[in-house]
């Protein structure tokens, strides 16, 4: 039986069951998430099915997801909170590649957009729809995946885009590299190219995105050694993640201990002023006390989802906000819901 704690706010995310490759995603999802329990991967409580649409509760996140925070420049955003960041989704990768004992499990779908955000700004990785479940074994590695790939060609490997490849962390570990060029520039990967079939032809050839502003970036913000520091690990961390050929990009629990260790160096005052001076100008996605006890989270989060009438699920997803009492009704009316401890 589930119990409420009292602060607690819940994401319904509801998805129509029509086409059974939808229905497949976010069973996939459900089965991944119920498993993986690490404080940088979104936390799943359980799920629920109702006449043609299905719904998975998770953790709410008030912070939004990376990318409206990297593309936003009126927000400040300090080195030592970069670092932390960074670390953070290192270490939820690290988690997932290296799952269990005899499992190991790959995203597939890394990006700014799947990286959500707390209310004081710490990392966690989320949607796992094109997520890989593969076994370890010394020869070969096995596994099972969606019948269909999901990828963003812009976070995707080189040998992604050439062909139809199933996910592997080779892959996830270039899209971390992809991603650690927007926390330093923060501009998109596709900024200096014409369009988005230009970058993919370019980084078939071996291209990557603009570099020229995290240059800029030490000799114009870089104002302490520290920072300079920072900066510099960071940018090794890409280029080595971003590598053309698989086999030389690292594996990511290095990566993981390498940003772990700069990052326990920083002096923790000096992290928590950074992220209240970023929330001081930045809004969190909370409801008012106004609003009704179920919401849809595009009445205060803009684009992330449709809702009509509250009872139909129209597009791929919808995300509604509970409070812990109207959540209770919800599963006095489902019935059949499935359900981690909260």
């Amino acid at each position: 039986m589930a119990v409420f704690l009292q602060e607690r706010l819940l994401v319904l995310r509801c998805q129509h069951l029509g086409p059974y490759f939808h229905c497949c995603r976010l069973r996939n999802e459900l089965e991944l998430l119920l498993k993986a329990n690490n404080e940088n991967i979104l936390r799943v409580y359980g799920w629920s099915i109702w006449p043609n649409s299905m719904g998975l509760i998770m953790q709410y996140m008030p912070g939004g997801n990376l990318r409206r925070l990297l593309m936003d420049t009126r927000i400040p955003l300090f080195f030592n909170l970069r670092l932390r960041m960074s670390s953070e989704i290192a270490s939820g990768i690290a988690f997932l590649h290296n799952f269990n004992e005899k499992l190991r499990l790959t995203h597939g779908d890394l990006k700014p957009d799947n990286i959500l955000l707390t209310d004081d700004l710490h990392c966690k990785i989320a949607d796992f729809g094109g997520a890989r479940l593969m076994k370890h074994t010394t020869s070969t590695t096995t596994g099972t995946t969606l019948s269909r790939a999901q990828m963003t060609v812009v976070y995707a490997a080189p040998e992604r885009l050439r062909g139809r490849c199933r996910p592997k962390k080779e892959h996830d570990t270039y899209s971390f590299g992809i991603i650690i060029h927007g926390i330093l520039s923060r501009e998109s990967p596709l900024e200096v190219f014409s369009d988005e079939i230009d970058y993919v032809d370019a980084v078939k050839r071996g291209e990557r995105p603009d570099t020229e502003t995290i240059e800029n970036l030490k000799k114009d913000q870089a104002s302490e050694e520290s920072d300079l520091t920072i900066i510099d690990c960071l940018e090794s961390t890409m280029t080595r993640c971003w590598q053309q050929d698989p086999c030389s990009r690292p594996n990511m629990l290095v990566i993981r201990d390498e940003l772990a260790n700069l990052l326990s160096q920083q002096l923790l005052k000096n992290i928590q002023q950074s992220v209240s001076e970023s929330l001081s100008k930045m809004s969190l996605f909370l409801p008012s006390d106004q609003q009704d006890a179920c919401v849809p989270l595009s009445c205060f989060n803009a684009g992330i989802g449709v809702f009509n009438d509250g009872k139909r699920c129209f597009g791929v997803r919808v995300l509604l906000l509970f409070n812990r009492a109207k959540f209770r009704d919800l599963i006095n009316a489902v019935g059949c819901i499935s359900l981690n401890q909260l």
